[in-house]
């Protein structure tokens, strides 16, 4: 599946950078900001039905993707370190907090109508060790939603 903006690269000239936070399996947006750039291109195959892992969609009004991209998990459950001594493996630990902030970009594309963000589910995250859950939007919402967000990050007001 082609992505809008990629088969018509004037398509759009800015972006979205939504702000997400954390806390522990709660995630919400924390801010939206509209910045004149372009995204970059995403992967031309659409991500597959019962698949596991973390991915943000933008969707147009009648279910189109329009734009995706798979992400490395944003929430940072564990942490990578170094043996102790040269040649020793790789090792990973729990992360000391389970609060924190990740950004994406998305395209801010004419008919774009949702956002997702799609990861495993709080509940399959803990058996993610024994097996690969399948993902569900953990985070949604509209374009116009997001552009309220923006426009009031900018000093543009609004109303919720």
């Amino acid at each position: 599946m082609s992505n809008a903006h990629t088969s018509r690269p004037s398509a759009y000239t800015h972006a979205l950078r939504i702000t997400v936070s954390f806390d522990g399996p709660k995630l919400e947006i924390a801010r939206v900001e509209r910045v004149r750039m372009r995204v970059p291109a995403a992967p031309a195959t659409a991500p597959k039905e019962n698949q596991g892992g973390y991915w943000v969609e933008v969707r147009g009004g009648d279910g189109t993707l329009l734009h995706h991209f798979p992400l490395h998990d944003p929430t940072r459950r564990d942490v990578e370190s170094f043996g102790d001594e040269p040649g020793d493996p790789m090792r990973r630990h729990p992360a000391r907090t389970t609060k924190g902030e990740f950004e994406v970009l998305i395209p801010d594309l004419p008919g774009a109508q949702s956002f997702r963000l799609h990861g495993p589910k709080p509940d399959a995250r803990a058996k993610a060790r024994a097996a690969a859950p399948t993902s569900g939007p953990l985070v949604e919402h509209s374009f116009d939603d997001l552009r309220r967000l923006a426009g009031r990050a900018a000093g543009q007001g609004g109303t919720p």
